[in-house]
């Protein structure tokens, strides 16, 4: 399940790169209109990817302690899971090794 939300955050990362060039494509439009200053077109830019990169942060962070909640949540179901399964495998190799005992008898008792 973790590799399902890594993959997600990829994505996410892969959106803002692409937010970026479209970012980027608008200030060069105002600066051609000369509603932004080229200086001032350099700064926008940066100040709208560092509030991506904290959003990205701030998702990333919120995607891990939901992972971590739902692993948290399932670990005792499954550690239950294995403990149940260890005993019922444990009964069935002593079936086996009863069954093998028996076997050798009757083989060497022939």
């Amino acid at each position: 399940m973790e590799p399902l939300f890594r993959k997600g955050i990829l994505a996410g990362l892969g959106l803002i790169s692409l937010t970026k060039e479209k970012i980027e494509d608008l200030v060069d439009d105002l600066v051609k209109r000369g509603e932004l200053s080229k200086d001032e077109s350099s700064k926008f830019v940066k100040e709208v990817m560092e509030k991506a990169d904290q959003r990205t942060k701030e998702m990333k962070d919120w995607v891990d302690k939901r992972v971590e909640e739902t692993l948290d949540k399932l670990r005792p179901k499954a550690l239950s899971q294995i403990e149940e399964i260890s005993a019922k495998l444990e009964q069935l190799s002593a079936e086996v090794r009863k069954l093998q005992k028996e076997l050798e008898k009757k083989a060497e008792s022939k």
